[in-house]
């Protein structure tokens, strides 16, 4: 019988056998069908493996000893294999959740030269309120000059140990690491002028950077006028035609600031008299292309005139905070000679040009003197100017104390130890304190908010004609609520929006129903809009906002729904068409 079980080469050829070792030499994947189907539910192979005969040869590779991740924890879950010590053992398996911020936040309400409540009540005066922006081409100084006007109502941001901009409106992370504006950014101050009276600036520092234009045109749109910054060394570049004829077309008050005055001292080293015919230069330029970019469709509209005559023209060193026009330096010589009669606004006319000073006949004249006589500009600004920077810089023989004292400037034993850069600016921002021939420049070329409505309804707006146009061309606080949005700012964390806007007319609250009209909207079809509901309404100040009636810093997480503690109707005072946001 045992013959019959084994073939001639003596391989068993008999009925199968029972083995008591099976279930010891069965790995997984291979058995009994049954359980390879519900163990592996997805494996293609299954039914191939369930017909293979017992005594099949099963290939190292093709054994499975324990199951897949995506059998285990399903297909939902991430399942990383890595290599033993590729991660450092001061990383976490799972790091924890880190609240990611994109912008610099003050922490606390700074402290400013002004009460917040006299700045809130400032913005129900419409005429004591100016929407201006800055622009001109990269690396002008618009910034840099935004920090001279914090420093001058916020006295906590003074560092004088450094020259270092801060770049206050510079908000972004980023735009701190590369040095360059990205966003335009709207701060609220209130300013003097050169009389004294205060003003309300709204003021939007645009980008320089050609890429990033679009930024000024969101401010343009909502700003009654524009200052143009240009290097007075570099002068005219790409850029500032560029943005000289948007201005045009936009029909917005147009002034010019000629900054980085100090280049052409410290820098280019140019005597008084070159400087002069520099200065000079950028202007006559400057008012050839804003007559060659005049728009043809008013021709009864004359091009802007640039002058320091006209009062339209100002001068700064935002590194060394230096800035004045020539009414504000005159009225400088009128302040140091009060009781000899002689009037600022007078002496201003005589201080650009062709205009030579007559030391016998002491009378301002435009006939040469003598051969060596300088221009009025010249003698009575520039050189004055260049005598305190030579005499700051160059100290040599200890004789700068007496200097300063005679001009009337106080100095500590600490500040006088200064290195000469922030001596130097010290010593300036004494000199011609606060920016008030720049506010001063600003009022009086630039409208308030009532006086350009017309205009800029009649630019912006292209409804028909009705009462709408009416309430807003009148800014009728009581008519209908037209708020033109052209910005959207985000929080610090970057999951939520705060919209920039400019009401026209009507009374904006907070928790007050609108409805928001997008860029395809029409009376015929009204399918682009959404109504929705004002949150809070905040005065920006770049890195804090002050609630628009509580006076304080709202610090509870901005999210929807969320109120803060001076929430309410006692809170939402009426906002003028200056700024909701």
């Amino acid at each position: 019988m045992d013959g019959d079980l084994y073939d001639e080469f003596g391989n068993y050829i008999g009925p199968d056998l029972e083995s008591d070792s099976e279930d010891e030499q069965s790995v997984y994947g291979q058995g009994d069908a049954r359980d390879d189907e519900d163990a592996m539910d997805e494996d293609e192979d299954a039914e191939a493996e369930a017909e293979a005969a017992p005594m099949s040869v099963v290939l190292h590779e093709d054994k499975r000893y324990y199951p897949q991740a995506v059998e285990v924890y399903g297909p939902d879950v991430e399942t990383v294999v890595q290599e033993e010590d590729t991660q450092a053992l001061d990383k976490p398996l799972i790091e924890p959740l880190k609240q990611k911020n994109f912008q610099v936040q003050e922490q606390q309400l700074p402290e400013t030269t002004y009460d917040m409540e006299y700045l809130a009540d400032m913005l129900d005066n419409t005429n004591l309120i100016r929407n201006v922006t800055l622009m001109g081409h990269l690396h002008n100084g618009k910034t840099s000059f935004v920090d001279c006007l914090m420093r001058q109502t916020h006295p906590s941001t003074i560092n004088n140990d450094t020259t270092i901009p801060m770049r206050y409106t510079d908000t972004l992370f980023v735009e701190q690491e590369r040095g360059v504006s990205i966003k335009s950014m709207p701060v609220t101050l209130l300013l003097k002028d050169i009389k004294g009276k205060s003003h309300l600036l709204n003021i939007m520092d645009t980008p320089g950077h050609v890429n990033f234009s679009d930024e000024v045109t969101a401010a343009l749109r909502i700003s009654d006028g524009a200052v143009l910054f240009v290097d007075a060394a570099e002068g005219i570049m790409l850029n500032t035609e560029r943005l000289l004829r948007h201005a045009v077309q936009e029909r917005v008050p147009i002034t010019i600031c000629i900054n980085k005055i100090d280049r052409l001292m410290l820098e280019l080293k140019l005597p008084p008299a070159d400087a002069y015919y520099k200065l000079r230069h950028i202007i006559d330029e400057l008012n050839s292309l804003s007559a060659t970019h005049q728009p043809q469709d008013n021709p009864e509209e004359p091009a802007t005139v640039f002058s320091p005559l006209l009062g339209n023209v100002a001068f700064a060193s935002s590194l060394y905070d230096v800035c004045f026009t020539v009414e504000s330096f005159a009225a400088m010589y009128a302040a140091a000679h009060e009781g000899s009669g002689l009037r600022g606004v007078d002496m201003a006319q005589w201080l650009w040009g062709d205009v030579y000073f007559n030391a016998k006949t002491r009378r301002f004249t435009k006939k040469q003197p003598h051969a060596s006589a300088q221009r009025s500009f010249v003698e009575f600004i520039l050189e004055p100017l260049y005598k305190i920077f030579a005499q700051v810089v160059g100290d040599v023989d200890g004789s700068l104390p007496q200097v300063l004292e005679e001009l009337g400037i106080k100095l500590t034993k600490q500040e006088a130890r200064l290195n000469i850069r922030p001596l130097l600016r010290l010593v300036c921002s004494r000199f011609f304190g606060d920016f008030c021939g720049f506010v001063e420049l600003v009022v009086r070329n630039i409208p308030s908010p009532l006086e350009a409505a017309p205009g800029k309804v009649a630019h912006c707006y292209r409804g028909t004609e009705g009462p709408l146009v009416d309430d807003m061309s009148s800014c009728d606080q009581a008519g209908r609520l037209v708020a033109h949005t052209t910005k959207m700012y985000p929080t610090d964390d970057c999951t939520f929006f705060l919209v920039l806007a400019r009401v026209m007319s009507g009374t904006l609250y907070a928790g007050q129903p609108v409805r928001v009209l997008g860029e395809n909207y029409s009376a015929q079809d009204e399918e682009d809009s959404r109504v929705m509901s004002v949150g809070r309404l905040w005065v920006n100040e770049a890195r804090y906002k002050v609630c628009r009636l509580s006076h304080n810093v709202c610090r509870a997480p901005y999210t929807r729904g969320s109120r803060c503690a001076c929430w309410g109707r006692t809170t939402a005072r009426r906002t003028r068409r200056t700024r909701a946001s």
